[in-house]
C-alpha cells in the first residue's frame, strides 16, 4: 500500500514511518519543516493545510499523527483533520488520526472524558484536550470517510522499546478510583507498540467509523507520566 503520513518527524510519526517501511510499504511522509537528525527518505515539507488533491493522488492511506502542543498550533488538531476530510470525502483513502486520551469516556452513558479529571489532565492541558475533542466531534460527522480514530492509552511512553504485544479496547476508559493516575491499571502503551498497531489496523483495514484504544498494559514506573 502506499501510506501517508502527516507528521513525520514527530515521536508518533516517525515510528509509523519505520514500522511502514519494516513492512514493505511505500510511505510519503508530510512535514511543516525540516528536523535535524533524521535519515527518513520521500519526505515533503509542506503544511498540512495546504496539501491538495494531487498530493493524495494514489494514496491508499492517511495517517494524521501531526503533533501540536501550544495553544497558537493546537487547532490544526481540528482544522487540519478538516483540511484532509475535505480532500479526501467520498474516496476510497483509509484516513486514521493519531487521536488524545482525553477524549476517552469514564462512563458508561459516554457523558463525561478522561479530561474532567484533574489529575489526570490539569488545567494548562485543557485547550489541547479541547482541540482534540473538536477534532473527534468533526470526525464523526463525516460518514462519507472512511476514518478510524486511534486512540492510545493515557501513559503514552517514548522513551521505551515496544513491549511486544497490545490489545485493542472500545471507548471507555476506567480511571483509578482514587482519581490518581498514579493508582491506574491497563493505562500504558510505548510508541513502538502503537505503531505496531496502527499497521496491523491498516494492513487488515478494520474499524471503519470507529474511535478505538491501543493498549499494552501496566505503566511500568506508576509516577511518571509521558
Amino acid at each position: 500500500m502506499k501510506i501517508m503520513v502527516i507528521g513525520a518527524y514527530g515521536k508518533a510519526g516517525s515510528r509509523i514511518i519505520r514500522e511502514a517501511i519494516k513492512r514493505g510499504h511505500i510511505v510519503i511522509g508530510i512535514a511543516h519543516r525540516k528536523h535535524p537528525g533524521f535519515d527518513q527518505k520521500n519526505i515533503i515539507i509542506k503544511d498540512m493545510m495546504k496539501l491538495d488533491r494531487n498530493d493524495i493522488k494514489n494514496i491508499d492511506v492517511i495517517v494524521d499523527a501531526v503533533g501540536a502542543w501550544t495553544p497558537e498550533t493546537e487547532i490544526v488538531h481540528y482544522r487540519g483533520l478538516l483540511h484532509i476530510l475535505q480532500l479526501i470525502k467520498n474516496s476510497s483513502i483509509h484516513y486514521l488520526k493519531v487521536g488524545g486520551a482525553n477524549t476517552l469516556y469514564i462512563d458508561k452513558e459516554h457523558q463525561h472524558t478522561l479530561q474532567e479529571l484533574p489529575l489526570y489532565y490539569p488545567n494548562y492541558m485543557q485547550d489541547l484536550c479541547a482541540a482534540h475533542t473538536e477534532g473527534l466531534r468533526i470526525l464523526r460527522t463525516y460518514s462519507n470517510v472512511n476514518w478510524t480514530y486511534v486512540t492510545p492509552t493515557y501513559n503514552f511512553d517514548p522513551t521505551r522499546k515496544a513491549v511486544g504485544y497490545y490489545h485493542v479496547d472500545g471507548e471507555e476508559f476506567k480511571p483509578a478510583k482514587s482519581r490518581n493516575p498514579n493508582d491506574g491499571i491497563n493505562d500504558y502503551i510505548t510508541y513502538d507498540d502503537y505503531a505496531k498497531g496502527m499497521l496491523d489496523i491498516i494492513e487488515q483495514n478494520k474499524y471503519i467509523h470507529q474511535r478505538i484504544t491501543l493498549v499494552s498494559g501496566n505503566n511500568p514506573v506508576p509516577t511518571q507520566r509521558y
